[in-house]
């Protein structure tokens, strides 16, 4: 009995030799980091970091604040970018954590200068992950970072933070994560779009005082890593129709200058097909897409609608390719489908050269449109 008391006692006393948690930290030992932003300037890194109070960003899940909720916004520089962090560092009154950024942010300086330093960092910290999403800006970074969205809601719930639902209502250019833009970058033949940022004050207003929020104004082209230019979104309006993940945009057809009938076309099928003729790379497009009618100024048979809507989306398709052209960049990655399927083509191309769009090299395109319905009113 004696020793059974004993082997008990013993096993009784074995989870005291346990070492347990203790350097268990508390949330609010931590500063939770959720954007990223690095600039160029003077020939020194300068990182700017956003950071909130993620209690307070809690409550704000149960209702909607009467003040806006604060945000932090840090700045380091250095040599590199993680001398810049280094020295943001000596400044932090607690642990910077990176585990919550889900934004990142490259100036115009930076992204010219070249992404080498920084893509490297970004790639090889362990805190960092590869799903957030990336953008360029010619905008002040630590303006960018402190701008606040509609009804004092927190900071996270705007373009910045969550692309996705508003390029759901208005597919324009298409939002890209760190991972997409890396793995892009390495592709042979692939043209990356980076989403450009800017802070406009021109759509909204708060008490009669304009409210400055962030909106997509462009995009950054890369030919795999080579920063090829900046476009305006003006400048590449054919680029949403050979995009798979266009949800919704919208197109006017007009006639006589005045405008007819609104549709919003979406979730195009595309497909690409290249030839080689004389020796060069030729490509044919075709481009189906459905949609429906959102406003009729004035009636038009349907099959003259879908006719125009078609031979406006082919003009502006062929325009986005010749502003491609102009900064020696393919829009449409068309290098990369024929590297993909005519590999020995492209090959013996790069061999002879290298790869060369021309005016001529979009040989055809072919639009079709469907307008399936008109809303809750027959067309």
């Amino acid at each position: 009995m004696t020793r059974r008391w004993k082997t008990a006692a013993a096993w009784l006393l074995l989870p005291l030799l346990l070492t347990g948690c203790w350097d268990l930290k508390d949330v609010q030992d931590f500063n939770y980091l959720t954007a990223l932003g690095f600039d160029y300037v003077g020939g020194r890194y300068r990182i700017y970091v956003q950071m909130l109070d993620f209690t307070t960003v809690a409550k704000m899940e149960s209702g909607k604040s009467s003040q806006p909720v604060p945000v932090w916004v840090g700045i380091g520089q250095g040599a590199t970018p993680i001398e810049a962090f280094n020295d943001l560092y000596r400044s932090s009154q607690m642990r910077i954590f990176y585990g919550q950024v889900n934004a990142i942010v490259l100036s115009k300086n930076v992204i010219e200068h070249g992404l080498l330093d920084t893509m490297d960092l970004l790639r090889r910290y362990y805190e960092l992950r590869y799903t957030p999403w990336l953008f360029g800006t010619k905008e002040p970074l630590d303006r960018l970072f402190t701008v606040t969205p509609f009804f004092n809601l927190s900071p996270v719930l705007s373009i910045l933070h969550q692309p996705v639902e508003s390029y759901k209502q208005e597919s324009l250019v298409a939002p890209i994560m760190m991972r997409e833009f890396a793995i892009s970058t390495s592709e042979p033949g692939s043209t990356t779009l980076l989403p450009s940022l800017a802070i406009t004050d021109r759509y909204w207003k708060r008490e009669h005082k304009p409210h400055p929020v962030p909106m997509i104004d462009g995009v950054y082209v890369f030919q795999q890593h080579r920063f090829r230019g900046w476009l305006s979104e003006d400048e590449i309006p054919g680029l949403r129709w050979m995009e798979p993940k266009t949800n919704r945009t919208p197109l006017t057809v007009e006639a006589g200058g005045k405008s007819q009938v609104s549709i919003s076309l979406g979730k195009p099928e595309i497909r690409i097909v290249p030839a080689i003729e004389n020796g060069n790379a030729v490509f044919y497009v075709k481009v189906t897409l459905k949609g429906d009618v959102g406003e009729v100024t004035r009636k038009m048979p349907e099959s003259e609608l879908n006719r125009e809507a078609a031979e406006k989306i082919e003009v502006q398709i062929r325009q986005t390719f010749a502003e491609g052209l102009r900064i020696q960049s393919d829009l449409f990655g068309l290098e990369n489908t024929l590297y993909r399927s005519k590999n020995r083509d492209w090959q013996r191309i790069r061999r002879q050269g290298g790869f060369r769009l021309h005016p001529g090299s979009l040989r055809q395109v072919q639009v079709t449109v469907h307008v399936s319905h008109a809303g809750k009113l027959k067309y």
